[in-house]
């Protein structure tokens, strides 16, 4: 027999790679992920696992891993960025590789959005999600036998997100139940209780106890106080739109629903009806049924009720991928297609057979057009605002000046205004310096950049963070969330800089605005900056 080549796997890998690394270097990093190094960089350990994951949400592993590059002084960009890169394309490198599909899935799947842009070009713990969600399906048909080995895969799902703990857990359940089968006996619990599978499943509940320990939210975190939480349509959408979102549908944008996107909707929903059906029929055909429907409904409700935002609708195809694999994995044959055979005669099977190809191939194609068009604009246009910003604030010399940052002005339902603890403005370029530039930030620490995600709900810092106020330079905003309080008077400003940002999301662009305002009495000194003329929404209303 001949042995079998793997040229076009490594092919695809490198081209992979090669293009990651084109567009991570035009991608300018935005808050999200400014902040997470700047965690990584200034906060030490204790502060990690005490406070900060609390209000962050997010497990501690990401910062863990960020921390011996951010704090050996590694240039922000380059440091998370090739730590982004090594996680996702060691990743996809094994589903090259190993996944039990056709050749053609295998090396064509890396490139599609979240594979490729939301999870590998930006910088998030999802590459870790991405890297877990492999492993435990490569992993999956040997977790009776190696036991320890699958709950570790679990273990890296965990510890990237909330998500990833209730999709594991949810996995762990589907496996403690088939291992006792439809009937428990007293036998079976003292065998059970004695074997490495319990041993393994002990470890993981504890690692999720951990987790759950440090993400609780405390009082006044920003994301459980001044964040909408989940509604009755966005449980609707987790359960009957998000399915198609995750692969060719666009309902969800911005993390706001377009209720008047009618035609977008119905084909959601009937899109996503569809994948039920395909996804029943295969599961149902591989005895795995349970093993989607239980992780499914715990991130689903969770999504629905609790939290969501709209990268995490991403989270859902790589569920699918780890459970698509699952179900292919079982047998030695390489199975080319997720086609459901029938008992009708073969030309109905043959059909089906070819209707379930091109839904493939038209999923995969507005997928890989997702990419092409985020890398295109990735390409064309500022993503987030903090590199420019910097080098601006750098090239005049403006650290050098008292500069005050606009914060979130937030109207609880009663009407009663409160105040963001610290300033959204100017994360992304901080992590572009050493120390903290900002005067009304985080009390004037300068070895505490990041953001603490907690809310002044009497005003009481912010009051006492603009007495006797008159600074030099102003980085805000024109959105009427923010505002620098009703102390400054923008009359006395000159609008010098404008840099654009855009959230890119598949094929959108959302555009949003970085002004740096200098006082007027200083301008002359700064013959190189000139006044813009540029509509800008008074920051103090």
């Amino acid at each position: 027999m001949k042995k079998q080549t793997h040229t076009i796997e490594i092919v695809a890998l490198l081209l992979y790679a090669s293009a990651l690394i084109l567009i991570m270097y035009y991608h300018e990093p935005w808050f999200d992920e400014a902040q997470a190094w700047l965690i990584a960089r200034d906060a030490t350990i204790r502060e990690l696992l005490g406070s900060i994951t609390h209000y962050e949400g997010h497990p501690p592993i990401w910062f863990f891993i960020l921390m011996p590059f951010a704090k050996s002084g590694v240039p922000f960009e380059i440091g998370i960025k090739a730590v982004n890169f090594t996680i996702v394309t060691l990743a996809m490198g094994i589903f090259i590789f190993k996944a039990p599909f056709q050749r053609f899935i295998r090396c064509i799947i890396p490139f599609t959005y979240f594979f490729f842009y939301q999870y590998g070009v930006i910088s998030r713990p999802y590459s870790l999600l991405m890297l877990g969600f492999v492993l435990s399906a490569l992993m999956y048909k040997e977790r009776n036998d190696k036991p320890f080995r699958f709950i570790a895969a679990l273990s890296l799902i965990c510890g990237s997100s909330a998500y990833g703990m209730l999709i594991a857990g949810g996995i762990a359940i589907v496996w403690l139940c088939e291992t006792f089968g439809k009937s428990i006996s007293l036998h079976q619990i003292k065998s059970f209780l004695k074997s490495r599978q319990f041993c393994a499943l002990f470890i993981l509940f504890i690692f999720n106890i951990f987790l759950l320990d440090c993400i609780y939210p405390f009082h006044y975190t920003y994301a459980t106080t001044a964040v909408q939480t989940g509604s009755g349509v966005m449980l609707f959408y987790m359960f009957f739109m998000a399915p198609a979102d995750a692969v060719c549908s666009l309902v969800l944008s911005n993390s706001t629903l377009g209720m008047n996107a009618n035609f977008q909707m119905i084909s959601s929903i009937i899109i996503s009806c569809i994948i039920y059906f395909i996804i029943f029929a295969v599961t149902k055909k591989h005895q795995k049924r349970a093993l989607f429907i239980v992780p499914y409904t715990l991130f689903a409700i969770f999504g629905g009720i609790v939290y969501f935002w709209v990268h995490h609708v991403g989270i859902i195809a790589m569920f699918y991928m780890f459970l698509l694999w699952c179900c292919f994995d079982e047998k030695l044959i390489v199975i080319k297609m997720p086609i459901i055979k029938t008992n009708q005669r073969v030309w109905e099977e043959k059909y089906l057979g070819i209707a379930s190809r091109v839904l493939v191939l038209i999923i995969i194609g507005i997928s890989i057009y997702w990419t092409i068009a985020a890398s295109i604009n990735e390409i064309s246009f500022n993503y987030g605002t903090g590199r420019e910003t910097a080098a601006f604030i750098k090239d005049n010399k403006l650290d050098q000046l008292n500069i005050l940052v606009s914060w979130r002005e937030i109207e609880d339902p009663t009407g009663k205004k409160y105040y963001d603890y610290n300033s959204l403005q100017g994360i992304p370029a901080l992590a572009y310096f050493n120390r903290n530039i900002f005067y009304n930030f985080n009390h004037q620490l300068n070895n505490q950049c990041y953001l603490l995600h907690k809310i002044d709900k009497d005003g009481t810092y912010t009051e006492k963070s603009l007495q006797n106020a008159y600074p030099e330079v102003l980085l805000g905003n024109g959105s009427s969330t923010y505002t620098f309080g009703p102390e400054i008077n923008m009359d006395d400003y000159s609008l010098v800089k404008s840099v654009h940002g855009n959230t890119i999301w598949k094929d959108n662009l959302i555009e949003n605005r970085q002004f740096i305002f200098i006082r007027k009495d200083l301008l002359k000194n700064y013959p190189n900056l000139k006044q813009l003329n540029v509509e800008v929404e008074k920051l103090h209303e």
